[in-house]
């Protein structure tokens, strides 16, 4: 479990923290959309899914793609006759 809690970022916390504050606003107010978006706030940070994680939004880049990429590399079209 600490092993868990290592791996958080101040990110994470502040969205944990954002979600946990919309479930508060819904016991105040009823309000439908401060219980979905607390609920999506606080599933992604506990899963540690989505642009709040470790990784951002960024697409997951293959190491052995980004050896073998040169800005200088030539792209050949083929054009195609319908």
């Amino acid at each position: 479990m600490q092993e868990y809690f290592n791996k958080w970022t101040y990110k994470r916390l502040i969205q944990l923290l954002v979600g946990v504050y919309f479930f508060w606003e819904y016991s105040n107010h009823a309000s439908t959309f401060a219980v979905i978006f607390g609920s999506i706030m606080t599933f992604q940070a506990i899963a540690n899914v989505g642009c709040f994680s470790t990784r951002g939004c960024n697409p997951n880049i293959d190491e052995k793609a980004k050896e073998n990429f040169s800005e200088d590399d030539e792209i050949d079209f083929e054009e195609i006759e319908d």
